[in-house]
């Protein structure tokens, strides 16, 4: 056996609980958003519902609404990263810090992201503000319509090179941190992941220390990391 071989070995998670399902589905598009209620978001001066709460397309004027252009009352929102499209027609602004960051495994992402998984930080709605949408570029895309509509949850980007932005959720943001413009190109700690979901239908062996869960995050088995 090389020392590399040596090295090699299971990671079992053993202070995390495991929970038994026979099967983990492909994750929807909402279900990536369902650990987080509004109950505990920072204020940033939103004094509404937050928009698309209850889904779907019904929202009035949901672009001068969180997560799109929209003023914080007070002058709450206090910005801190910045994310902005390939070409730079589109642009976001975020208050805070993410409430997770997830590697997700599922086949959906793998498709839609034409990627082995995808990397993605959550973000209360009300903490996210558009900042450009130059030639009105801001694109919608609803998986569950497969049509480029705006129904919540649906996919947002570029309609000039179709550069993923995020996914908007019924509370919160799936934003993408590969869009994110940070110092220094330094990722801060907050947008490592926490966990890898839906492991189960991976494509590859990740083998970081990361939690690897068959399905959700805490909800579904939690699964033993193969390093060989």
């Amino acid at each position: 056996m090389s020392s590399r071989d040596a090295s090699l070995h299971r990671n079992v998670q053993p202070d995390v609980p495991k929970v038994k399902l026979e099967a983990a589905p492909c994750a929807l598009p909402e279900k990536h958003h369902n650990e987080f209620t509004h109950k505990n978001f920072p204020e940033t001066g939103w004094r509404g519902l937050i928009p698309s709460q209850q889904g779907g397309c019904d929202e009035e004027d949901f672009v001068h609404k969180p997560p799109y252009e929209w003023k914080s009352g007070e002058d709450l929102f206090k910005p801190k990263y910045y994310s902005q499209c390939w070409c730079g027609n589109v642009a976001f602004e975020f208050h805070g810090d993410p409430l997770d960051a997830k590697h997700c495994h599922c086949r959906q992402c793998q498709h839609l992201h034409g990627a082995p998984f995808q990397w993605a930080v959550i973000f209360p709605k009300t903490s996210v503000r558009m900042v450009k949408n130059e030639d009105n570029s801001l694109h919608f895309f609803s998986t569950q319509r497969r049509q480029g509509v705006h129904d919540v949850p649906c996919k947002v980007s570029c309609d000039q090179y179709r550069s993923p932005l995020f996914d908007e959720g019924r509370n919160t943001v799936l934003a993408y941190p590969s869009s994110f413009k940070f110092p220094n190109r330094k990722v801060p700690l907050d947008f490592q992941p926490t966990a890898h979901i839906f492991y189960s239908e991976r494509v590859v062996d990740i083998a970081d220390g990361v939690p690897k869960w068959s399905g959700h995050k805490g909800q579904s088995e939690l699964l033993p990391e193969l390093t060989t």
